[in-house]
Order: structure tokens, then C-alpha cells, then sequence
């Protein structure tokens, strides 16, 4: 298959994302809140410093890295901020996962220091003995901004699944984070005045609102230490008049129906980002925030957060697919010049510095618009037919009355093949009644007969990862806990 490639327009950026923020530490302008404390970008400067030289003098190297144990909050902000400035890297751990995970993080990082937010206990942070930053210490001081700054090679290390379910670690250089953040300032027209961060500590989304945000002088309004906590969302977008959002869509589809919507007058931008965006959404988006623009982003965690953003429109809503757009100012991207293939991604943004192979698969709409088809690893054989997992989503969610769905692949023994195939389950949340009849037919106008679900259940809420987006693995284990049709349970 032949390939072409699309690459954004060229984009000068600095070495380091310290370049673009520090200018604004030497002002009493508000810059971070959270609902324990409000810093201004003064008092950001002071702490981080003070971080920053107590690692020095710990005996933190250049491009060490530093545990950031933390909930999503200011102080975290604060500590990212510090361990930059100690010309180390960060290892961001949310004290809110299950501990299990935390600890996976934890022996995989390599760090031998770290920096713990008061109130929370010091997790095993290496073989070194005590090499941690009380919170306490930590957290204040009057160290000079000057004297305690250095510039590293690397930003910051966080995780992915990987194929084997276990932390597979990325390793951001310093570089790639000062041209991600540069790209969204000359992407995005309009400059970030107030930004909710809803995203985990732990996950690369929560990289784009944070250096964005101070890059730009504005304030990071974090509601909730919970990223899903909607109501408090809620609240604080009204309070702080925030212009800026990110979220994963199933998520914001959640806070759209459940009534946030009505507080998020004041936005002007809105992004979508680390799910497939369903023309729903985008429907719901322009009916309850018909003032904000709305944004699908795409981007893998080795390629330092977005490669790629669609703009959306109200026609949106009427295709089978929302683009993921077209490269951001600096990357290049190779596609399929016909048909379904694997993308591919090269430019700074890249953390190891050459061309990745993402694994999802992507086509090319005919205004030279990306079109994503889901992963190569989630494509299942059906009948002798090659469907994708967020295909038959997609289509279930196109259902009047569906806002969300997810779809399983049944695995008990003795049950896993219906007819020579998987068993397929579809798991929706609903805002009235389903008939599943009328269900089942619009499914078989859209994909085909072998691809569509074997029983739909309709709950309340569906699993989640700790970033928002819907588990799979989860899902797949709900599907082999349900009943027999017409029998007891399992």
C-alpha cells in the first residue's frame, strides 16, 4: 500500500518548557487553586524553588528521576515545577490509584528520591535508602529562583499499559514537552485565561493543561482531587469563569447529560482527547456549549500528548466519524494513501527521537482529513470479516436514546464461541428505554450480521480507568459474570 504524508507547518520552539513559564513567576497574577489553596504565580516561584534546591542539595542529579507523590492538586503543580527546575525528571504517582498500581509505578520508576505532598505517606521509592523530600520542607522556603534552576535533557516519566497490562514507562526528553506545549500557543488562537484540569497527575493529558496554561499566564483551576468529580467541576468552572477544558469524551459525554453543561457558559475552548470522539458528542457539545469551540485531539503517550487535532463542526455530527485532523504545527504523519492502514509519526515531539509506529489505524477522508478506525490489536475476526471494537461501539452509540456503550468479548469456558466466533456483548448507558428489536436492526443496517453484539445490558455506569477512559479488560470481565439469557447467574 502506498503512503502519503501530511506534516504540519514548521514551528520554532525553546529547549525548555522553563523558557516559556518563567517569565511569568515574577507576578502576583493568580496561578494555580484548588479547593485547599491558591497560589499566585509569586508564590509558584517560591516553592518550586525551594524544591528545586532542597533535591540539589540532596544530591539529585541532572536528568535524575524524582517521585512526585501527590492527589491532583496545587502543590503536585508546584512539585512538577520544582523537580524541572532541579534539572531533573519527573515520575508523577496519584495517590488516589489503587495502591497495587502505585507500586508497579513506583519500582519501575528508578527513583531514589522523591517529593511526597504532606499529609500522604512516603511510598518505597528504591534501594538508596532516604532519599526523599519531606512535604513539609518541601513545601516552602525562600530559595532564590536564580540559584536554584538548572536545565535537564528529560521532563518527565509516565506510564502506559503496554500490551501485558503492566506499567511500560515513557520517558519524555525536555524538549519534546517545550515543543508540545509551543505547538498548542501557536495552534490555539485564542491565549488560556482559566483552565479546568480534570485530568490525573499520572496521565500525559494532565501535561497539556498544566504547561499550557502557565505558559500562558493563566490560572490552573483544579476542582477535585477526583478528575471525575463532575459536580465539583461544575462548581468551579462557574466560579473562576474558566475559558479552557480537556477531557476524555465519554467522559465529558457524562457531564454534558448530567446537567454540567449549564455551568460551562464561560468556556471558549473545549478538547477532546484520548478516546475515539463518537458524532454524538459532538451533537450534545454544540446543543449545551453552543459558545465553545470544540477540539478532537490525538496523540500517544511517546509522542508527547497530541500529533494531531480536528476542529470540529456541526456537520460532525452527521458522518459515521469525527476526523482526528491533520498533523499540529511540527509533526509529520505517514498514512495509507488508499484504504486502512497503520500510522506512523515523526518530529520533535517524538520521545525517542525517531518514527513511531502507533499501532492505531487511521484512513484518509477526502479533504485530506485523518479518519481513526481504532487499534490494530483490538481488531477482531468475525466470520471472516476484520471488524474493530470501537467500530460496533460507534454504531451502538449512533442509537437513539445510547450515550454511552461499550462492547465486550465474552470469555467463559465453554461459552467463548457462539457459531465459531466470539460472543459479543454490548454494555449501554441509556437516557430511556431500549427497544432492543429496533435496536438490533439499526445495527444491521450499519455493520455486518456477524459483528453485531449477541445481548445488549443496560446499566448505569460503565468501568473506568483512572484517567476517565472506559476499561475494557473491566468490561470484558462483566461479560463473563452475567446470567445465561433466562437462566440463574453464573
Amino acid at each position: 500500500m502506498n503512503a502519503t504524508t501530511l506534516a504540519g507547518r514548521p514551528l520554532h520552539h525553546p529547549d525548555n518548557v522553563l523558557d516559556l513559564i518563567e517569565p511569568w513567576l515574577e507576578t502576583d497574577r493568580p496561578a494555580v487553586v484548588d479547593p485547599r489553596i491558591e497560589l499566585s504565580y509569586r508564590d509558584l516561584d517560591t516553592m518550586s524553588a525551594s524544591m528545586a534546591a532542597e533535591l540539589i542539595g540532596r544530591g539529585v542529579a541532572v536528568g535524575d528521576p524524582v517521585l512526585v507523590h501527590a492527589r491532583l492538586s496545587a502543590w503536585a503543580v508546584a512539585a512538577m515545577l520544582g523537580v524541572l527546575r532541579a534539572g531533573a525528571r519527573y515520575v508523577a504517582v496519584d495517590a488516589d490509584f489503587p495502591a497495587q498500581r502505585q507500586q508497579a509505578m513506583v519500582a519501575a520508576s528508578g527513583a531514589a528520591a522523591a517529593l511526597i505532598e504532606p499529609g500522604l505517606a512516603r511510598p518505597a521509592v528504591g534501594d538508596s535508602g532516604d532519599g526523599s523530600g519531606s512535604g513539609s520542607s518541601a513545601g516552602g522556603g525562600d530559595g532564590g529562583r536564580g540559584a536554584a534552576t538548572r536545565r535537564g535533557p528529560l521532563a518527565y516519566t509516565c506510564f502506559t499499559s503496554g500490551s501485558t497490562g503492566r506499567p511500560r514507562a515513557v520517558t519524555v526528553p525536555s524538549a519534546a514537552l517545550a515543543y508540545s506545549t509551543a505547538a498548542r500557543l501557536a495552534y490555539y488562537a485564542e491565549p488560556v485565561t482559566g483552565f479546568l484540569l480534570c485530568s490525573s497527575i499520572s496521565f500525559d493529558s494532565s501535561v497539556a493543561g498544566i504547561y499550557w496554561t502557565l505558559s500562558c499566564g493563566g490560572l490552573l483551576a483544579i476542582p477535585s482531587d477526583r478528575p471525575a468529580d463532575l459536580a465539583a467541576m461544575g462548581r468551579f468552572a462557574d466560579r473562576y469563569r474558566c475559558s479552557h477544558l480537556l477531557m476524555v469524551p465519554s467522559l465529558y459525554a457524562v457531564a454534558l447529560a448530567g446537567g454540567v453543561g449549564g455551568s460551562l457558559g464561560s468556556l471558549s475552548t473545549v478538547v477532546v482527547a484520548g478516546e475515539d470522539c463518537p458524532p454524538g458528542l459532538v451533537a450534545r457539545h454544540f446543543e449545551t456549549v453552543p459558545g465553545a469551540r470544540l477540539y478532537n485531539e490525538y496523540g500517544p503517550t511517546e509522542c508527547t500528548v497530541w500529533s494531531t487535532v480536528h476542529h470540529c463542526v456541526p456537520a460532525d455530527a452527521l458522518g459515521p466519524r469525527v476526523p482526528i485532523g491533520r498533523p499540529i504545527p511540527g509533526t509529520a504523519v505517514s498514512v495509507p494513501s488508499t484504504g486502512v492502514g497503520e500510522l506512523s509519526i515523526g518530529g520533535p515531539g517524538v520521545a525517542d527521537g525517531g518514527i513511531y509506529r502507533t499501532g492505531d489505524l487511521v484512513s484518509l477522508r477526502g479533504d485530506g482529513a485523518l479518519l481513526f478506525h481504532g487499534r490494530i490489536d483490538h481488531q477482531l475476526k468475525l466470520g471472516g470479516v476484520r471488524v474493530e471494537r470501537a467500530e460496533i461501539e460507534h454504531a451502538v452509540m449512533s442509537f437513539p436514546a445510547v450515550t454511552q456503550a461499550a462492547v465486550a468479548i465474552e470469555r467463559i469456558a465453554g461459552a467463548t464461541q457462539v457459531g465459531g466466533r466470539p460472543r459479543l456483548v454490548g454494555f449501554v448507558v441509556a437516557d430511556g428505554a431500549i427497544d432492543r428489536p429496533a435496536l438490533r436492526r439499526h445495527l444491521l443496517a450499519r455493520l455486518p450480521a456477524v459483528a453485531v453484539p449477541a445481548r445488549i445490558e443496560v446499566v448505569s455506569s460503565l468501568p473506568r480507568q483512572p484517567n476517565g477512559k472506559v476499561d475494557h479488560r473491566a468490561i470484558d470481565r462483566l461479560a463473563g459474570q452475567l446470567p445465561p439469557v433466562g437462566g440463574p447467574p453464573r
